[in-house]
């Protein structure tokens, strides 16, 4: 695929997608290191098609947890935090690997929280629109994300859990 054409040369930042009916891209960018979106940014950056000052341009805010700091993802979810792992390194006692560490043990705390398994992650779940279309939401832990707003259920993640080596 070719990432240039999403490419806001502006923001240096890629745009959630282009806008057929006027050319344009969309306003909206992916921003946060802490996303699947760092899997493009980094394939886009060795293929050429972005500078690499690119990947500086990924915000890094961090949020506490417990005695450290993890960076924040958009919705605190599991598949925005470990999505890019599982094909990408990242360098022990990296940042990247403290918010790992810190993430998963949250994860697992807040399921302990609830009874219920740990993994909370995007999904679609049991509601539908006027076509009866499945409704898709983020489902995270709360104050892991950037997109701040009252959690409405929980989805389990299997996959997330899985790849961490649970059952």
């Amino acid at each position: 695929m070719d990432f240039a054409f999403l490419f806001d040369e502006t923001r240096k930042l890629f745009s959630i997608g282009y806008r057929v009916a006027d050319g344009s891209l969309d306003p909206s960018c992916y921003d946060l290191l802490a996303s699947e979106a760092r899997l493009a940014s980094f394939i886009a950056i060795a293929k050429g098609e972005a500078p690499p000052s690119h990947w500086f341009h990924l915000g890094r805010a961090l949020t506490p947890v417990g005695r450290g700091s993890a960076l924040i993802s958009w919705s605190g979810s599991m598949f925005e935090y470990l999505m890019p792992a599982l094909v990408m390194r990242s360098p022990e006692r990296s940042l990247l690997n403290q918010t790992y560490e810190l993430v998963v043990r949250r994860q697992i705390d807040y399921g302990e929280e609830r009874g219920t398994p740990w993994g909370v992650s995007e999904s679609a779940y049991n509601a539908r629109d006027v076509n009866l279309n499945y409704q898709y939401s983020s489902f995270g832990v709360p104050g892991f994300g950037a997109q701040a707003r009252p959690q409405r259920g929980y989805c389990h993640c299997a996959v997330c859990h899985r790849a961490c080596g649970h059952d």
